[in-house]
């Protein structure tokens, strides 16, 4: 009994100090963070291309920009493509001499995570009396979501029963397989399987629909995809993973070898494989630290598909068995852990994308994911209940309450496929940088807003020590260097009426830390050389 409630303790505290530990956000779903032009700006000369630059990563695949004239006369020159030195940032070549008049961009991509997002921007050049556009705005689109999430639920399922066939062999069931056991066993690892099958044959035409928002059925698109694609090349590796999983099952029914446990790490290895696959095509392959946040995600689903798993495998192969109760006993502690795993990665997870608590209770997201815990607290209720009745009795469970349990666990898979959906909280305004260093002669200070990758304006200010601005300065000349050692690129300050040696439009191309170096010259030609080092998020 202590044993027992070790496993809870442990698993809740370590969730708790996870809980209130601030991480990164991970902005699953794409937003658009700046354009060049800007949305709703004017600009005096017509720009030669179109940059969009977003939150996340954006799949190599159909990056979508129209551009229009007021006329709805298309301007653009090629198709859009993703910039080769930063996979956050979407171009589109312009026709050359465009005259004056207001345009509107209307764009469509794919984020890291799979899902499409679309928006629009507009802006004017030259003189012209025409209006603005609608202002931009990233939109997920929901025409998939629902067959996304149906999809979903099927293969959370075959992962449960797949999961917890696995479970009964490997760790909860030591005695004879019976001839009625084998069939049993038999009959759930296909429809667990053929759960699968149906899945992932579904998946290839819902993504063709995602990426191209066009014919679900076209073949040729389904081809593309799966050459060219990282989530082709991920649903090839489930495919063969599947193949080999059905393979290796069918080998063991056919040497009759249910009970040599070494035989079940062939198939496990699969399986294993499968899932991983499945966790870089979520929520997590948005993540700016893909590192934990994949991992996390595996974690969760390999832990929830075998609590669910092992509840319906027991149930459903050892009804009313006297082996039942010594195999439920076995899989207490291992549901108890299983509910330590989920707690720990589902709150990482959802603290990573919501980006503060706050969220949790005014977002869509938050809402889901508030759901979601009350199902899991219900389910878990349940489950150690039904632990303590069988200890302290001897005798098993009601199959009513059994059934309620899992029942409770399937809407949670389904709850879990919902959310995979639902579009993350957008994230916070970045904050400009802005920092002061002393100098043999006074200070110097660097602002940069707003800090992101795409267009910034770097501003200068040299004070003396009375901090009295100066501006007795010939030249000030400003370096950026990107990280790794890349080409650095030089340009100069102007000075504006509030003393401040100003450079604006500057695009910076990348993420990670970026060291600019000011270099000022007197008119009596002495220097002032100071560095910064900055740090671009997104």
């Amino acid at each position: 009994m202590v044993k027992q409630w070790l496993w809870w303790g442990v698993g809740c505290v370590v969730a708790m100090c996870l809980f209130f530990i601030p991480t990164t956000l991970a902005e699953a779903h794409a937003y658009l963070q700046s354009s060049t032009p800007a949305d709703q700006s004017a600009v005096d000369q017509a720009p030669k291309k179109v940059v969009l630059t977003f939150t996340e990563m954006i799949q190599n695949e159909y990056p979508s920009i129209i551009v229009r004239d007021s006329d709805g006369r298309r301007v653009e020159k090629g198709k859009a493509f993703i910039n080769p030195e930063n996979d956050h940032v979407v171009e589109v070549v312009l026709q050359d001499g465009l005259p004056a008049d207001v345009y509107s961009a209307e764009w469509r991509v794919v984020s890291a995570d799979g899902h499409p997002v679309s928006g629009v921007i507009s802006f004017k050049v030259g003189k012209t009396n025409q209006s603005f556009a609608a202002n931009s705005q990233s939109v997920a689109s929901a025409t998939s979501s629902w067959p996304s999430t149906a999809v979903k639920v099927i293969l959370y399922i075959g992962f449960s029963l797949v999961s917890g066939v696995f479970l009964f062999f490997l760790a909860l069931y030591k005695d004879t397989v019976t001839p009625r056991l084998r069939k049993r066993l038999a009959r759930v690892l296909v429809v667990g399987l053929g759960q699968l099958i149906v899945g992932l044959l579904l998946f290839l035409p819902l993504q063709v629909h995602i990426y191209t928002g066009g014919n679900s059925w076209d073949v040729a698109a389904m081809g593309t995809l799966v050459k060219s694609s990282g989530i082709g090349h991920l649903w090839l590796v489930q495919m063969a993973g599947l193949l080999g999983l059905i393979v290796s099952f069918l080998l063991i029914f056919w040497k009759g070898s249910l009970e040599k446990i070494w035989l079940w790490l062939v198939p496990l290895s699969f399986f294993i494989v499968i899932l991983f696959a499945k966790a870089m095509q979520g929520h997590a392959a948005g993540s700016p630290d893909k590192t934990i946040a994949i991992p996390m995600d595996f974690l969760h689903l390999v832990s929830a598909s075998a609590w669910v798993g092992g509840i319906v495998v027991l149930f459903l192969l050892l009804p009313k068995q006297p082996e039942a109760k010594v195999a439920w006993n076995r899989f207490s502690p291992w549901a108890a852990s299983f509910v330590g795993m989920i707690i720990v990665s589902g709150l990482l997870m959802s603290v990573m994308n919501l980006g503060s608590m706050a969220k949790l209770f005014t977002t869509e997201y938050g809402k889901v994911i508030l759901l979601k815990i009350v199902l899991f607290l219900l389910m878990g209720a349940l489950g150690l209940v039904h632990y303590l009745y069988m200890r302290q009795t001897g005798k098993m469970m009601s199959a009513k309450t059994v059934v309620a349990e899992f029942g409770i666990g399937l809407v949670i898979l389904g709850v879990a496929a919902f959310l995979t959906n639902v579009q993350t909280p957008p994230p916070a305004p970045p904050e400009a940088f802005s920092q002061k260093v002393a100098t043999d002669s006074g200070f110097v200070s660097l602002k940069v807003a707003p800090a992101i990758v795409g267009d910034n304006t770097f501003l200068v200010v040299f004070t003396d020590q009375d901090g009295q601005a100066r501006t007795d300065f010939q030249k000030v000349t400003l370096t950026v260097i990107p990280s790794g050692n890349k080409k650095a690129t030089e340009f100069e300050a102007s000075k504006n009426s509030q003393n401040e040696y100003a450079a604006s439009g500057l695009y910076l191309n990348a993420t990670g830390r970026w060291e600019i170096k000011v270099h000022a010259l007197t008119k009596d030609f002495s220097e002032i050389d100071e560095s910064f080092t900055i740090k671009i998020k997104q």
